[in-house]
């Protein structure tokens, strides 16, 4: 795993800032993203790229949320995807489609999960500025 230096105010910095408070789904990120680059295949690129350097770096896991209990339905945990970082992404390429307007089923196809290490950057980075947060509630 290679060190990723992280800046502030980046993609890479909102992808690790907002995972540190619990999952992150796909969907969040790819919003975040938007702050950066608006074209949809550029976006999508652009949060591709950074999955991957962050998951490369150790900083955040890649998977989906399950049931505990299936049958009933009841006690979701994270679970991460089955295979290596390639398997990942190719993964993430299929089920992330920003470009679909319904967002119902690609905005929780995928959940980021930050690790320790990733815990560890976000505490030496300051919080991210205020614009990106701009009209949420």
């Amino acid at each position: 795993m290679g060190q990723v230096n992280i800046e502030p105010d980046t993609i890479e910095h909102l992808v690790l800032q907002q995972a540190a408070d619990d999952w992150l789904p796909i969907g969040n990120a790819s919003a975040y993203a938007s702050d950066f680059v608006t074209d949809l295949a550029e976006r999508k690129a652009l949060l591709l790229d950074t999955i991957r350097s962050l998951a490369a770096a150790g900083y955040i896991r890649i998977g989906q949320l399950a049931f505990h209990d299936p049958e009933q339905r009841r006690g979701l945990h994270w679970v991460e995807w089955s295979g290596g970082l390639d398997d990942h992404m190719a993964r993430l390429a299929e089920v992330y489609t920003p470009e679909v307007e319904d967002t119902t089923w690609w905005y929780y196809a995928c959940w980021l999960n930050l690790t320790d290490a990733g815990r560890q950057i976000v505490e030496a980075l300051p919080e991210p500025d205020d614009r990106f947060f701009k009209g949420l509630p």
